[in-house]
């Protein structure tokens, strides 16, 4: 079976012990069934405290999967103070759980091809994107004969743009989700989803006047940023709850519930301010949507552009909330620019505070609105207008 790889998959290198967040904190770590019996007849190494009786006492299981049961801190056991793994320099790489020896690379079997990619939760990964500016993924609708796949590669480089002009990444959401809308419908009345039909959404025409349509829609900023407010703290409850990723979405929730207390002319004026700072980094916010397209949007037991619109939603919460995230760092008076560090660290918390599994993600969307999918408008109204 043929595996395809993005460009910079293969540039891709752990930096271990310089790692500004480690993934060995703050989240569920799996064991698997193989790794489970190898660990029955390993003693712990000396710095996770070798008095247990072998690997596996450092696991519990945790909605029905076992996990590495995390210190009182949220850390690995095996973690070291100097941030190494107790494990390797124990043992070696090969005692590791699937989870640890794979992250952050992600793997798709499809029914004639496999596909890889690499997960935005993981600091590297970010600095990668961010020294290329533009990522280059695999025409896969040369090997597969469904159309879903050249639509997902429409959209993945719709996302990215071309190199001379990046407007708002709210921009390529939208016109994709309204695209796959339309293809829906179509598909609800029994028009079949056709490369030709496919083709047709996506000509320099059809994307102009739906880019001007955007352009015109009537968007309250001040709803916008209320509603994406909304959004971070729904998904940050939980977390904190739990003592997750405490230092960083404290300050955070603190500083959302206080927007209440500021006239809308100086919100209005603090947001179109933290626009023009984002912009220097609307690229690596691009890039990160379309690695987002191109690894999630098609399942490979679901390629059907319903699954489509739900993933896109989802991508489209985890935008808003990155960009809430970020406008709630440049808020305080002493921040006056909006860092790379700010940026990455959002990136990589938030999509790992957001990486739910499918059927979570159904979930969530169904729990937390009127219907599994949006009306056009709702999508409008959280990406607002910075455009």
């Amino acid at each position: 079976m043929e595996t395809f790889y993005p460009d910079y998959y293969s540039e891709f290198i752990c930096t271990a012990d310089n790692c500004p967040l480690t993934c060995c904190q703050e989240w569920k770590i799996y064991v698997d069934d193989i790794t489970k019996e190898k660990w029955k007849t390993l003693t712990p190494p000396e710095s996770a405290g070798g008095h247990k009786k072998n690997l596996n006492s450092f696991t519990e299981k945790k909605e029905g999967q076992r996990v590495i049961r995390l210190t009182d801190d949220h850390r690995c056991p095996f973690l070291t103070k100097n941030l190494l793994c107790s494990l390797v320099l124990t043992y070696n790489a090969d005692i590791l759980s699937e989870t640890c020896t794979t992250f952050p690379r992600e793997y798709h079997d499809f029914s004639d091809h496999r596909e890889a990619s690499l997960m935005p939760c993981c600091p590297a990964v970010i600095d990668l994107w961010q020294q290329k500016k533009h990522l280059t993924f695999p025409k896969v609708s040369s090997v597969s004969l469904n159309p879903a796949f050249l639509l997902r590669e429409k959209i993945t480089a719709l996302m990215q743009g071309d190199s001379i002009r990046l407007p708002d990444p709210s921009l390529p959401l939208m016109q994709s989700f309204y695209i796959l809308q339309e293809l829906y419908r179509k598909e609800e009345k029994g028009q079949s989803l056709t490369d030709a039909v496919i083709e047709d959404c996506f000509t320099p025409s059809t994307l102009s006047e739906l880019q001007n349509a955007i352009y015109d829609l009537p968007v309250s900023v001040t709803d916008t940023i209320w509603e994406c407010n909304e959004l971070l703290q729904d998904l940050a409850v939980n977390y904190l709850e739990e003592g997750l990723y405490e230092e960083y979405l404290e300050p955070l929730i603190t500083q959302a519930e206080q927007l209440s207390e500021m006239a809308e002319d100086l919100l209005l004026s603090k947001w179109n301010a933290f626009c023009l700072q984002l912009e220097a980094f609307y690229p690596l916010l691009r890039s990160f949507l379309a690695n987002e397209m191109y690894s999630d949007l098609l399942a490979p037991d679901d390629t059907s552009t319903e699954h489509m619109l739900v993933r896109l939603q989802w991508t489209a919460i985890q935008y808003a909330a990155i960009r809430q995230a970020l406008f709630l760092t440049y808020l305080p008076e002493n921040a006056g620019t909006l860092s790379y560090e700010s940026v990455r660290q959002a990136l990589v918390i938030l999509t790992r505070m957001t990486g739910y599994e499918e059927e979570d993600i159904y979930e969530y969307l169904e729990n937390s609105f009127e219907s599994l999918l949006w009306d056009f408008g709702y999508l409008a109204f959280i990406m607002g207008s910075s455009l």
